[in-house]
């Protein structure tokens, strides 16, 4: 109990206002820890679900799906590439000069 006696009167409240806001801060930085928490989960669980999605998660087919979406995409676009000079020196577009079809 010395120490107590060595403490001025004087500092007595710095030192409740100091334990308050000590407390007032706990209690926010809990509060945002919680809410931040819960954001994260929400955005993880979406990544969890195209996760789940593109490797075939519930739905054994979806990943086929996928593949099967991709290489016909890959497919479209090659034959566009492989049309586009000769039905851009027919009809010129922007999207003949975007690619550099035009001469």
């Amino acid at each position: 109990m010395e120490i107590l006696q060595n403490i001025d009167p004087a500092h007595l409240p710095y030192v409740a206002v100091g334990c308050a806001l000590l407390c007032l801060v706990a209690l926010v930085i809990g509060f945002l820890l919680q809410a931040v928490s819960g954001i994260f989960d929400v955005i993880f669980g979406l990544f969890e679900i195209v996760i789940d999605m593109l490797q075939g998660g519930p739905v054994a087919w979806c990943g086929c799906l996928f593949l099967l979406v991709g290489l016909a995409a890959a497919a479209g676009a090659v034959l566009l590439f492989f049309y586009a000079p000769e039905a851009c020196a027919e009809h010129p577009t922007n999207f003949c000069s975007w690619f550099g079809f035009l001469p």
